[in-house]
């Protein structure tokens, strides 16, 4: 579970915590991060706590190191296609109208 802490330490240093303010944003009791990184591991209910006190922190980069660190990059990059569509439609849309008008 080394990967683990090591993500969780990525994590909180690019948003400005340590294993005290992580603990008190999420309600993990405190010293709890410290003594999992000495046992190897968190318990579930400990890592869900942890999960919902960060709602940006993407689970499956933290356990698996798959994916972007942070869930709303991709939220971004799939918003970001959305409004590509909704932007070229709307261009659309307003070339018909032109041709409307000018007839």
């Amino acid at each position: 579970m080394s990967d683990f802490f090591e993500r969780l330490d990525k994590y909180m240093e690019y948003k400005g915590l340590n294993d005290n303010k992580i603990t008190v944003e999420t309600g993990i009791s405190v010293g709890l991060i410290g003594k999992g990184r000495k046992r190897g591991g968190l318990s579930q209910e400990n890592i869900a706590k942890l999960l919902y006190g960060c709602p940006d922190l993407n689970a499956n980069w933290l356990f698996k190191g798959e994916g972007n660190m942070l869930i709303e990059d991709q939220i971004f990059l799939s918003s970001e296609i959305n409004w590509k569509k909704i932007i070229k439609s709307q261009e659309e849309l307003v070339e018909i109208l032109k041709k409307q008008t000018t007839k």
